[in-house]
């Protein structure tokens, strides 16, 4: 005997009435499951059924090959009754019992052994999981060969969650495979497990579920706690949750509008097994949803009642811009199809997003206010046609995710692009034309590109008013900047853009030393006095007050300098890193970061002008 010391039994207690829970031993039904489950082996093995992500294959198999025999039976008020009917004790084929579809064959088969008595059938009713395994064909009109049946089974996809591989995916392949011969469906789509913005799994009793029709209509603090406070039990529970809602919550959720919150949910779609939902997402996608409802409505007042191409009869011309826009629509297409077929509904989204934000509406919608405003007749029919084709092509495109804006914008859109139909659901999908891949437009516009966010930064680093304009001076290719200039003009608002081949700050700036002046242009304080784009060199004729520039950025590179002191601080401290909400850390590192990057800047900027 090693010891002997008091021993406390554990009661387990029904949460709800208290009543002590005890282990009964009782009958149940089970059901054999090897040969199910080598059936279902191999159908994923043959590839008749794929995962996506494929790495939940191997869960799938997991269970499959270490399957132990089905307990079908429970002891619950609803469900589908087993199918069994008791005599009084007599045995028939030796059991109590008769298994049949109906009483009535029950009673048939209980005669035919010599059983005349009472048949009783079982309370017990199937395991919910065994009635969900026969939906893919019995909701078809199975047993009889109907055209649903045919038509629909297989199907095509089934997305459902982690959680219920085995309980629900591989007992639907298992039971139709017995049953009918045939796979359910082809492919399993497994979508991650959404959580809230800190990562947290969404609980009623935490407070932090988010209702999709808060996100799409918004909703007030106070009516927001009194919904996530019903039915609770407990007021704990209850004042844990207001305490939250105040906290994350204190004006409650605005109205994101239900394409917004799909747009967010395709994003965040990733292989992941989790999700985590932040609502600054949703806002942002709000944000792409009005861009591209503005875009339409610069389209409408440009296209409408004009000629925009339609008559083929009619000469068009297309310049390097146009061009430059379809040819990106092609792989944009390519690349959206691509994440639908593959199941990565992030990637679709994001190409969709970074097409429509970054391509049509920032450069393509300003470049072509140029084409419009001074180009041919020929010009400007090609810039309309290509303004609305690329546009219906892309609400298109955008419809799967984004439907309800998609659907009113290209009412308006489809009859200007030659398009008609009475919907845009029934409007064919597009499909990349490889063809009209354009890299040789592809090039020019980013050489374009690259000349106008140099020319953007020059202004920016010297303080240049938004609505002042200046000249240009450039070194490069004189055939390329002639074709770029009136572009660059509207772009970065300049005077004027001259080609020059010995730049005229070479000339200032000899000029500068040999007189001895106290004012000069900034760009000429410069160790290198050009902003290098490609094969091009640009400066900004302008002139500033060098000491005051000095003392400006040495007032910035001061102010930076205690800012990035007090993240740091804040860094550095164990309670706010341990005990601040990982969001709120994150926060801080990252405007920590973006100190950084400012500093190096403006001490970059210091640099050039001292002597």
């Amino acid at each position: 005997l090693a010891s002997e010391r008091p021993y406390k039994l554990r009661v387990p207690r029904s949460e709800r009435t208290g009543v002590i829970v005890e282990p009964m031993l009782t009958n149940q039904w089970f059901v054999k499951m090897d040969n199910l489950a080598k059936a279902g082996l191999k159908v994923v093995t043959r590839s008749e059924v794929k995962f996506f992500p494929e790495h939940w294959t191997t869960t799938y198999n997991q269970w499959l090959e270490n399957i132990q025999d089905w307990c079908i039976s429970r002891q619950l008020w609803w469900g589908h009754r087993i199918p069994a009917w008791y005599t009084d004790g007599t045995l028939i084929d030796g059991e109590r019992f008769v298994v049949a579809r109906t009483e009535r064959e029950a009673g048939e088969i209980a005669k035919r052994a010599g059983y005349t008595g009472d048949l009783k059938q079982d309370d017990d009713v199937l395991d919910t999981w065994f009635s969900s395994a026969l939906v893919p064909f019995t909701s078809l009109g199975w047993p009889e060969d109907t055209p649903d049946l045919k038509r629909f089974l297989p199907s095509s996809v089934l997305v459902t969650g982690f959680d219920i591989i085995f309980f629900w995916v591989a007992r639907m392949i298992m039971m139709t495979q017995h049953f009918t011969g045939k796979v359910p469906f082809h492919h399993v789509y497994i979508n991650a497990l959404v959580r809230d913005a800190e990562g947290e799994k969404m609980s009623k009793s935490k407070g932090n579920t988010l209702d999709p029709l808060d996100l799409i209509d918004g909703i007030g603090p106070g009516a927001l706690i009194e919904k996530s406070t019903i039915g609770l039990l407990r007021g704990e529970h209850k004042a844990k949750i207001e305490k939250y809602i105040r906290t994350h919550y204190p004006n409650g959720i605005p109205s994101f509008g239900a394409d917004a919150v799909r747009f967010t949910l395709a994003s965040l779609a990733t292989f992941a097994r989790t999700l985590n939902f932040d609502l600054s997402r949703c806002e942002g996608y709000r944000n792409f949803c009005n861009k591209l409802w503005n875009a339409t409505r610069f389209v409408l007042m440009n296209c409408e009642g004009k000629d925009c191409g339609q008559d083929e009869s009619k000469s068009v011309t297309l310049s390097f811009v146009d061009r430059w826009i379809i040819s990106q629509l092609q792989r944009t297409e390519a690349e959206v199809t691509k994440g639908f077929d593959e199941y990565r509904f992030d990637f679709a989204a994001r190409a969709i997003y970074e097409f429509v934000w970054n391509e049509y509406c920032d450069w393509y919608l300003e470049l072509a206010k140029v084409q419009l405003a001074s180009g041919s007749d020929e010009e400007q029919r090609g810039t309309r046609r290509a303004l609305v084709r690329v546009l219906e092509a892309v609400l298109r495109l955008a419809h799967p995710i984004i439907p309800f804006i998609t659907e009113e914008l290209w009412q308006r859109i489809a009859p200007l692009a030659g398009k008609t139909g009475d919907t845009i659901m029934l409007a064919p999908y597009p499909k990349s034309q490889p063809e009209k891949i354009d890299e040789t437009a592809e090039r020019e516009i980013a050489s374009l590109k690259a000349i106008g966010n140099a020319t953007r930064n020059l202004r920016s680093e010297n303080g240049i008013p938004p609505g002042q304009r200046v000249p240009l001076e450039i070194e490069g290719g004189a055939k390329s900047v002639e074709r770029y200039a009136p572009y660059m003009a509207a772009l970065a608002r300049l005077e004027s853009v001259k080609v020059v081949t010995r730049p005229h700050w070479v000339s200032a700036l000899v000029a500068f030393f040999r007189l001895g002046l106290t004012s000069m242009p900034a760009s000429l304080a410069n160790n290198t006095p050009t902003e290098v784009a490609g094969d091009f060199r640009l400066k900004l004729r302008i002139a500033v007050d060098v000491t005051a520039e000095r003392a400006r950025l040495q007032k910035e590179i001061s102010r930076i300098e205690g800012e990035i002191a007090k993240a740091n601080a804040k860094l550095s401290n164990p309670n706010f890193v341990e005990r601040a909400p990982a969001a709120v850390v994150a926060q801080e590192r990252e405007r920590l970061a973006t100190f950084l990057t400012t500093l190096k800047q403006l001490r970059s900027q210091l640099d050039k002008l001292n002597p």
